[in-house]
This record gives C-alpha cells, sequence and structure tokens, in this order.
C-alpha cells in the first residue's frame, strides 16, 4: 500500500482538506466582520454544499475528457488560482466593504465547485492504486485522515485567524494548496495506464453511473443503505444539537462543542483500529456493515434518550468507531463491486444522492423537531437506522445466494 502513487494521494488530499477547512473559517470571519450578520455568515456552507452538489452531478463530463489524475491536478491548481484572487481581494480590505462581499461569495462557490471533483476522483482512483487486500486499509487510513483534518483544521483555523488574521490564514493556505497541487502530480500513472483510461472514456457517458446503480444489485442496496443513513444523520445538523443541548440536557452552548468534539474523537479512534484490524475485518464486510448499523442505532437511540450531558457526550463519542465501521465497510464494498471503468462515474452519482440526501434530511428532522419536539427526531433516526440494518441483512442474504465470496 505505501507505495509512491498512494502517498501522493493521500498526502495532497489531506493537505487539501486542511487548506479547505482553513479557507471556510477564514470566509466566515472576513463576512461576519463585514456585515454582522449571522445569516450571511450562514449563508458560507450553504452556497459551497450547494456548488460541490452542482459540481458533482456535472463531475462525469469531466471525467469523460480527463484521466482522474488530470482532474485531481485541475481542480487543485484551479483552486489555488480562485484562492489567490480572495487572498489578495481580502488583503486589499475587500471584506471591509459590504458591497463587495458578493465576490466573495462568487470565489467560494468557485472553489467549492472545482472541489466537487476531487472526492469522487479520489475514491475512484483507490482500488487502481492498492491491492484488493488493502483496500480496507487505505480506505480506513483516508477516513481516518479526513476525521483528524476536520477536528483539528475548524480548532486550529479559529485560532490561527484570532491571532493572524483572516489575510495571513488565506495566503498560508494558498501555499498548501500549491505544495497539495505539486504532489497530487505524483499520482500519475505510466503511458500504458493511462491509454488504458483512454479507451475506458470512449465507452461511457454522463448516465454510466446511475445505470450502473440501477443494474448491479448489490450498488443498488448499498445506495439505498446510503439514503437510509443519510435520512438519519439529519439529527446531527446544528439546528437540531443546540436546542436538544439547551432544552433537553439544559446544558450550555459549549456542551454542543463538547458533544461534537466527542463524535469527532470517537471516529478517529475507529479509524485507527479500522487500521489495526483492516486484514481481519475485510474477509467479512457484511458482518461489519451489520455490526456497524446496529451499534449506530443503539446509540442513537441512547443519545436521543439521555437528560445526562456527560452520559451524552459518552454515547456521541461511542457512535464514532460504529459510523467509521459502517462508511469504510461500505465503501470497500462498493469499490470491489464496481468494475474500474465505471468507478468514477459511480462514486460522482453516488455523492450528488448524499448531498440531495443531506438537505432533505436537515428539512424532514427540523420539521419533525418543530411539530413533536427535538427528542422525537432521535427516535425517528434510530428506526431509520432499523431498516438500514433489515437492509443490510438483505444484502447479505443476495449475496449468499448469489454464492460469490466478493472478498
Amino acid at each position: 500500500m505505501w507505495h509512491r502513487r498512494f502517498i501522493c494521494l493521500w498526502a495532497g488530499q489531506t493537505l487539501a482538506n486542511l487548506g479547505d477547512v482553513f479557507y471556510i473559517v477564514a470566509f466566515i470571519s472576513v463576512m461576519y466582520a463585514a456585515t454582522g450578520s449571522v445569516m450571511y455568515t450562514a449563508f458560507i456552507p450553504v452556497v459551497i454544499m450547494v456548488s460541490q452538489s452542482v459540481s458533482s452531478l456535472l463531475a462525469p463530463l469531466v471525467f469523460q475528457r480527463m484521466s482522474l489524475t488530470g482532474m485531481l491536478v485541475l481542480s487543485q491548481g484551479m483552486k489555488t488560482i480562485l484562492l489567490a484572487v480572495a487572498s489578495i481581494a481580502v488583503s486589499s480590505g475587500v471584506g471591509e466593504q459590504g458591497e463587495w462581499i458578493w465576490l466573495l461569495f462568487g470565489l467560494g462557490a468557485a472553489i467549492a465547485f472545482m472541489d466537487g471533483w476531487a472526492n469522487p476522483a479520489r475514491n475512484a482512483m483507490v482500488p487502481q492504486l492498492v491491492g484488493r487486500e488493502d483496500l480496507m486499509r487505505a480506505n480506513g487510513l483516508l477516513a481516518a485522515s479526513d476525521q483528524t483534518v476536520h477536528f483539528a483544521g475548524w480548532a486550529a483555523g479559529g485560532l490561527l485567524v484570532s491571532w493572524l488574521g483572516a489575510g495571513v490564514v488565506l495566503w498560508g493556505t494558498v501555499g498548501a494548496y500549491v505544495v497539495a497541487t505539486i504532489v497530487m502530480k505524483g499520482i500519475a500513472p505510466a503511458n500504458e495506464k493511462q491509454r488504458e483510461e483512454q479507451a475506458a472514456r470512449a465507452t461511457t457517458n454522463w448516465l454510466t453511473g446511475w445505470k450502473t446503480i440501477r443494474d448491479v444489485p448489490v450498488l443498488r442496496l448499498l445506495v439505498v443503505m446510503d439514503v437510509v443513513i443519510g435520512l438519519s444523520g439529519g439529527v446531527w445538523i446544528a439546528a437540531i444539537m443546540l436546542p436538544f443541548v439547551l432544552d433537553v440536557l439544559g446544558q450550555g452552548e459549549e456542551w454542543w462543542g463538547y458533544i461534537n468534539a466527542g463524535y469527532m474523537l470517537g471516529a478517529i479512534a475507529g479509524g485507527a483500529l479500522l487500521l489495526m484490524y483492516a486484514e481481519r475485518m475485510r474477509h467479512h464486510l457484511f458482518r461489519w456493515i451489520i455490526c456497524g448499523t446496529i451499534g449506530v442505532g443503539f446509540f442513537t437511540f441512547c443519545f436521543g434518550s439521555s437528560t445526562n450531558a456527560l452520559v451524552a457526550l459518552l454515547f456521541s463519542f461511542a457512535l464514532g468507531p460504529f459510523l467509521e465501521m459502517v462508511h469504510v465497510s461500505k465503501q470497500t464494498l462498493l469499490q470491489q463491486e464496481t468494475e474500474e471503468s465505471a468507478m468514477p462515474y459511480v462514486m460522482s452519482a453516488k455523492g450528488t444522492i448524499d448531498f440531495l440526501v443531506f438537505g432533505a434530511s436537515a428539512l424532514v428532522m427540523g420539521a419533525i423537531a418543530e411539530w413533536q419536539g427535538v427528542r422525537a427526531v432521535y427516535d425517528v433516526s434510530a428506526g431509520l437506522l432499523l431498516i438500514a440494518f433489515l437492509l443490510a441483512l438483505r444484502l447479505q442474504k443476495k449475496q449468499t445466494d448469489r454464492g460469490v465470496n466478493v472478498n
């Protein structure tokens, strides 16, 4: 697993993801300082999410014209240029002028649009860079790195912005982006592999990923599971969590941060365990998907039933390893069941579905909380996870009936 191309992918994407967190923190700081409006400031993550979802939907059009490595390098290079423009604007005082604040929104949307290509391209490349026996370990490493970056990045980004200022942080992020772009050029395959990719692109189109998901039973069930689990995940957004902490647990806003940090630490611990036991786990992917789904449903229900903040914090921590177990096992199975030529298209279609489901979940869970109270949404979430568990059992049965050992 530890060869040059995979190390370049892992290091480049980890550095780029850290830069993504830093620039969003800096943009939020500039926006709030310029407008004093919580609404405008909260609109930044919304703009980024919408841009990424549109980009993920259109990514197959780019897959047909470029190699995956070329896409990653182009995406990161364009993000670097756009962020440099934003850094110049902030350093010259644009962020202090309310009439120019829309320029930052536009640049943020453009950066996020370019970033929407990266995740499906990265996930599609992993099976090309590591052997089947190392696939779960590679996915676990990437997942653990992502969680670590998000846990440390938001805290470090906030400290750096308050200490050095948004402009300096943005220029530092531009430097990180430049390094990430250079590192990702090291992923480039041999000429023979490039010719194979060109031949594969000639037989695919924009609908390839959607058709593959529709036609392959295992992929179809995995995506349905993702939809159900995604719908259950809306209970962890700030609009639900904060009222739960304030009204149900009777604690201050700081406990919302503690609970989020607890989950992140649990996810990092889960990623570390996956790395340690990947060799054993890769032979029993269905078992770990089932066990992980049970664990997530159980601790979600326990969290929603909690009245003590410390107990809720412990349940939040316990959720992390089980969510990582489900995510990495499903990701590994999806990669094993998808033909290499269709992989980026399937990842792109799945990413689009994930974005849409997240938005729908936030709206539905918010409506339920308004109607039945914030505690009720955790019961609904646990019920959805029970459905996901039944789908996991059906997935295992389908594979058993097919008589194929995917491992």
